[in-house]
């Protein structure tokens, strides 16, 4: 599948050759850390100074990476693919990445997107945000996945959506209230509800 091809972690495969090479392997971004050295690996693209990101400050991002077996397997027993509900929840929360330049509550994305820089992103900010943003913004991904998977917040979704009669989303929507809080920002619902464009809204 074209995007899914990325750098295998060199560590590893010195572990197995006994020779520190590039390599590729295909590994879907639902599977991009590697847990043994703590980092994340990189689109396998020709044009990519980098192979990897050093997650060992972040371990939000490992931890995520733990927690996807799980989210998968309720994937399955709902009835959906668990590629299904992380593209979706990417794409939900990928939206969220390009509005949080506005959000001036946000904290948590600029220091992860500084440590993946190696400290400080300095004046290639812009080039870091679209490099680092797969892996800074994972810990939110699996828990909208695992969140939009959960019977609970489907009826909460229902209810604020209006249920047989829809109506648009208010700022005291508690599916969106509920979703800020699931991914530790609990000023954010107002803002969810506010976007009538977001993957959320399908």
């Amino acid at each position: 599948m074209a995007g899914e091809a990325a750098f295998g972690c060199r560590l590893c495969t010195a572990r197995r050759t006994g020779q520190a090479l590039r390599a590729v392997r295909y590994l879907p971004r639902r599977q991009r850390v590697c847990l043994r050295h703590g980092r994340w690996l990189l689109d396998a693209d020709a044009d990519q100074p980098l192979e990897h990101l050093d997650l060992r400050l972040l371990p939000e991002v490992v931890a995520a990476q733990r927690r996807w077996p799980g989210v998968a397997r309720r994937a399955v027993s709902a009835g959906v693919e668990p590629q299904q509900a992380f593209t979706l929840a990417h794409a939900v929360v990928a939206r969220w990445w390009e509005q949080a330049l506005y959000w001036e509550q946000e904290e948590v994305w600029p220091r992860r997107l500084h440590h993946l820089a190696g400290g400080n992103a300095g004046s290639r900010l812009e080039w870091w945000r679209i490099v680092g943003r797969d892996a800074a913004i994972f810990p939110e991904v699996t828990a909208v996945a695992q969140a939009l998977l959960e019977p609970a917040m489907a009826e909460v979704a229902w209810r604020a959506s209006g249920g047989m009669q829809p109506r648009a989303r208010g700022a005291d929507d508690a599916f969106c209230h509920r979703l800020g809080e699931l991914v530790g920002r609990t000023w954010l619902g107002p803002e969810l509800a506010a976007d009538h464009g977001s993957p959320l809204n399908d």
